[in-house]
């Protein structure tokens, strides 16, 4: 067990995370409660009529009603405020004049201390810094007094394994609560939502924990794709597989129909290429130690494995790797699991090499279209890829006879014509399919006839015409904390 190593990376939405120096992943706490006491005291009444403890106390429920896999556990130490133990095996909030003998930093409000044990966090405190006056209010910054509620907010971010966004290198401007200077903000923000759910997950189900509910993957830009999800609070199902032989806890699934014959090499992370550890500053890799598994067949107890790994270098690289050839028409599932019942944020990598060359990737995709009936419209697409390239318009998913050319014209549309339209673009690698492009076709009103004949004289009542007529017209209208 070792003090919390100071390295933090950015992650692809300007979050940043203390990390594992011999992995490249987050420190974070394994799934379950986190015990924290809290020592603060509660024998003065603040501002927003909590005490010392119970404002912390709300700090830690904000974090709580966001995260999936784990949460705060508050225990409340009556009377005047108490003493932290360094290293005891407690978590601890306190008030200190030292941080456990060292002085605090100048101009730091608090700090946040830990222990760890490989990618798990085994240990944190807080020790607020009893050189400043705290108080519990919501709103601006007040002159005189700190509020504890944000700097709580902010350390129990810490505590998770948050760092400070705004200290990264590169610099970058993100608002966060996890900025190191406390400002007027006093809420989570969404870099801090997908920051820590990218560590613990959100608080539902995912939506591919069942096989039957596997998430389509589509190739829609040539042979490459990522897609992202969670695994946090899945399931395993009676009979499903296991990858690698490892009991896991916590599967999720996608599907993924090859186009053409050829091979796909399928990853949850990319290693950079300096450190040779998971490369997380791209957004292109998971946040914890995954499993990977690929399978043929339609029911989750009657699968048939193609291929699973663990680790790309085992114990180091802790993402998981596999290269497998495919055949066209045939449905692959990924399941995707954390060793030993990890869990947190999915990246899934698919790279598809197809023995008939690269897919095409539409470049421009068919616009909306809004027309009068009798008129002209043509929908347009622009595609890359492997030549030749064929064109397929369809209407409402149906294929149009003789629409086969990158653009499709249609000289003297009918209500008949109004509707969906795609094209499929197709060459030796395989098919893929546009966006949609909705015609909307308007049939003008009818001319009004022409005035009557009759004879003149003044008075009586308007006739048909000029009522008519008058119908249409009137439709016509800062201090720094660590």
């Amino acid at each position: 067990m070792g003090l919390l190593a100071l390295v933090s990376v950015s992650g692809a939405f300007g979050f940043t995370f203390v990390l594992n120096k011999n992995t490249g992943l987050p420190i974070k706490w394994p799934e379950g409660t986190i015990r924290i006491k809290i020592l603060l005291g509660d024998t003065k009444t603040l501002s927003d009529g909590t005490n010392y403890n119970t404002s912390a106390r709300a700090a830690a429920q904000t974090w709580n009603a966001i995260i999936g896999s784990a949460q705060f556990q508050t225990d409340l130490v009556t009377g005047p405020a108490g003493t932290a133990g360094d290293n005891n095996e407690v978590n601890e909030l306190a008030f200190a004049d030292k941080v456990y003998g060292k002085d605090f930093d100048a101009n730091t409000l608090a700090v946040t201390t830990g222990y760890s044990t490989g990618n798990e966090r085994v240990e944190a405190d807080i020790i607020f810094n009893t050189s400043y006056t705290w108080d519990s209010y919501r709103g601006n910054i007040r002159s005189g007094s700190y509020d504890l509620q944000r700097v709580a907010l902010h350390e129990l971010g810490h505590v998770l394994g948050m760092d400070h966004p705004d200290d990264a290198t590169p610099k970058q401007t993100v608002s966060a609560i996890m900025n190191s200077h406390i400002g007027n903000l006093d809420t989570l923000t969404t870099d801090d939502t997908n920051g820590v759910q990218s560590l613990y997950g959100p608080a539902s189900v995912p939506p591919n924990d069942a096989f039957a509910n596997a998430t389509l993957i589509t190739l829609t830009g040539g042979n490459t794709t990522s897609v992202k999800g969670y695994n946090t609070k899945a399931t395993r199902e009676t009979g499903e597989p296991r990858n690698v032989d490892n009991p896991g806890a916590h599967s999720v699934w996608w599907r993924w129909t090859a186009p053409s014959s050829g091979s796909v090499t399928l990853d949850t992370g990319k290693v950079d290429a300096t450190t040779k550890k998971i490369d997380l500053t791209k957004g292109e890799s998971s946040y914890f130690d995954t499993t990977l598994g690929v399978y043929t067949g339609t029911g989750v107890s009657s699968l048939t494995k193609i291929a699973d790994n663990d680790d790309i270098e085992s114990g180091v690289v802790q993402a998981s790797t596999v290269t497998f050839n495919v055949v066209s028409g045939t449905t692959y599932r990924f399941s995707v699991d954390g060793w030993d019942g990890d869990s947190g944020g999915i990246t899934l990598n698919l790279n598809f090499n197809s023995v008939g060359g690269t897919l095409p990737s539409i470049t421009t995709q068919p616009a909306n279209a809004t027309v009068n009936s009798g008129s002209s419209v043509s929908f347009s697409v622009a595609a890359t890829g492997t030549e030749p390239l064929s064109y397929q318009w369809q209407l409402g998913g149906v294929a149009i006879s003789a629409a086969t050319s990158a653009t499709y014209n249609i000289a003297s549309v009918s209500t008949s014509q109004a509707g969906t339209y795609t094209v499929v673009v197709s060459n030796a690698a395989g098919s893929v399919t546009s966006n949609s492009a909705t015609l909307t076709v308007n049939t003008p009103a009818p001319p009004p006839p022409p005035p009557s004949s009759g004879g003149g004289g003044g008075g009586g009542a308007p006739s048909v015409w000029f009522v008519a007529a008058l119908a249409i017209l009137g439709l016509a209208r800062h201090r720094r904390f660590s």
